[in-house]
């Protein structure tokens, strides 16, 4: 097995365990024994435990944003607006939304893991900024500042996500998403019931 496989393996193996019991709850013991390796052999291929956390964290969320992109390709702009949104407001406990919460408390104590965490966040608002300028271009939306609008309401569907990952419902994520889009349709020149 290369290196490059054997890497992969164990993020899958740790990324198996992080979702089922979260960042704090997981060893390298756990890891190991999960993945049929020695702790030496888990080391071998990552410099400390924090740098698997990293890359399994940052190997989760490119899964995940290949996932929406993929979902709303084809999509016309408002759809592809709403289904990102929607994306992004949790409405179940689901093992994959703790998992964000987990690194962003980590990042709150590893500056290496705030780094990654700011990176994906930011791949995540370049995603949005495409759907806001394809309807920008397509005249679906009509707003003068596509990446100041973009911010805002990236930064509206974060905080929404965040108290969803708390006590997510499928009725709050519904609220959510309706509040987020009335915005959205100010900040972008559409009637939210068109959407």
């Amino acid at each position: 097995m290369s290196r490059t496989d054997r890497k992969d393996q164990i993020i899958a193996a740790a990324l198996e365990l992080f979702r089922r019991k979260g960042f704090a709850d997981v060893s390298t013991r756990d890891l190991a024994d999960h993945a049929g390796l020695s702790r030496s052999h888990v080391y071998h291929y990552f410099s400390d435990w924090k740098e698997l956390r990293r890359e399994a964290f940052l190997s989760f969320a490119n899964q995940q944003l290949d996932e929406v992109r993929d979902a709303i390709r084809d999509a016309p702009p408002l759809q592809a607006l709403q289904g990102f949104l929607r994306y992004c407001l949790p409405d179940t406990a689901e093992d994959d939304w703790a998992l964000w919460l987990d690194a962003w408390d980590e990042a709150m104590h590893d500056a290496a893991m705030a780094e990654v965490y700011l990176a994906v966040n930011a791949q995540w608002q370049a995603l949005l900024g495409g759907i806001v300028e394809a309807g920008v271009r397509a005249q679906a939306f009509r707003c003068a500042a596509p990446a100041r609008a973009t911010r805002q309401i990236f930064a509206q569907t974060m905080g929404y996500g965040d108290d969803l990952l708390l006590q997510p419902s499928v009725e709050a994520a519904e609220a959510a998403l309706d509040e987020v889009m009335e915005v959205a349709g100010l900040l972008l020149g559409f009637t939210p019931a068109t959407a």
